[in-house]
Protein backbone atom coordinates (compact mmCIF):
# COMPACT_ATOMS: atom_id res chain seq x y z
CA UNK A 1 0.00 0.00 0.00
CA UNK A 2 2.84 2.42 0.74
CA UNK A 3 4.21 1.79 -2.72
CA UNK A 4 0.87 2.88 -4.14
CA UNK A 5 0.92 6.14 -2.17
CA UNK A 6 4.52 6.82 -3.17
CA UNK A 7 3.62 6.43 -6.84
CA UNK A 8 0.95 9.10 -6.47
CA UNK A 9 3.39 11.32 -4.63
CA UNK A 10 5.91 11.03 -7.48
CA UNK A 11 3.20 11.90 -10.01
CA UNK A 12 2.13 14.87 -7.89
CA UNK A 13 5.73 16.12 -7.62
CA UNK A 14 6.17 15.77 -11.39
CA UNK A 15 2.98 17.74 -12.05
CA UNK A 16 4.07 20.47 -9.66
CA UNK A 17 7.51 20.70 -11.26
CA UNK A 18 6.02 20.93 -14.75
CA UNK A 19 3.47 23.45 -13.52
CA UNK A 20 6.19 25.62 -12.07
CA UNK A 21 8.16 25.52 -15.31
CA UNK A 22 5.04 26.63 -17.19
CA UNK A 23 4.58 29.48 -14.70
CA UNK A 24 8.19 30.56 -15.24
CA UNK A 25 7.69 30.44 -19.01
CA UNK A 26 4.46 32.47 -18.81
CA UNK A 27 6.16 34.99 -16.55
CA UNK A 28 9.00 35.43 -19.05
CA UNK A 29 6.56 35.78 -21.97
CA UNK A 30 4.49 38.36 -20.09
CA UNK A 31 7.59 40.42 -19.28
CA UNK A 32 8.60 40.37 -22.96
CA UNK A 33 5.10 41.46 -24.05
CA UNK A 34 5.06 44.22 -21.43
CA UNK A 35 8.45 45.50 -22.61
CA UNK A 36 7.24 45.42 -26.21
CA UNK A 37 4.18 47.52 -25.36
CA UNK A 38 6.33 49.91 -23.34
CA UNK A 39 8.76 50.40 -26.23
CA UNK A 40 5.87 50.96 -28.66
CA UNK A 41 4.38 53.52 -26.26
CA UNK A 42 7.68 55.40 -25.99
CA UNK A 43 8.05 55.41 -29.78
CA UNK A 44 4.52 56.76 -30.24
CA UNK A 45 5.12 59.51 -27.68
CA UNK A 46 8.33 60.55 -29.42
CA UNK A 47 6.53 60.61 -32.78
CA UNK A 48 4.00 63.09 -31.37
CA UNK A 49 1.01 60.77 -31.19
CA UNK A 50 -0.22 62.35 -27.96
CA UNK A 51 0.75 65.99 -28.49
CA UNK A 52 -2.66 67.55 -29.07
CA UNK A 53 -5.14 66.43 -26.46
CA UNK A 54 -7.51 69.40 -26.51
CA UNK A 55 -8.53 69.89 -30.13
CA UNK A 56 -9.97 66.43 -30.89
CA UNK A 57 -12.37 66.68 -27.96
CA UNK A 58 -13.87 69.99 -29.08
CA UNK A 59 -13.49 69.70 -32.85
CA UNK A 60 -17.09 68.61 -33.30
CA UNK A 61 -18.31 71.74 -31.52
CA UNK A 62 -16.85 74.11 -34.12
CA UNK A 63 -18.50 74.79 -37.44
CA UNK A 64 -16.49 74.09 -40.52
CA UNK A 65 -15.21 77.28 -42.05
CA UNK A 66 -15.98 77.84 -45.68
CA UNK A 67 -12.76 78.30 -47.58
CA UNK A 68 -13.12 80.61 -50.53
CA UNK A 69 -11.03 80.03 -53.58
CA UNK A 70 -9.08 82.80 -55.28
CA UNK A 71 -11.55 82.88 -58.16
CA UNK A 72 -14.46 83.51 -55.82
CA UNK A 73 -12.52 86.26 -54.05
CA UNK A 74 -11.72 87.90 -57.40
CA UNK A 75 -15.38 87.77 -58.45
CA UNK A 76 -16.51 89.36 -55.19
CA UNK A 77 -13.83 92.05 -55.35
CA UNK A 78 -14.56 92.93 -58.99
CA UNK A 79 -18.25 93.73 -58.29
Amino acid sequence: MSCFKEGYRNIFVTIIQRGMSIIYMLLAVSVVVALLFFVLFIVSVKDGQYDDTYTPSVRMLFDDEVVKTKEENNQINSK
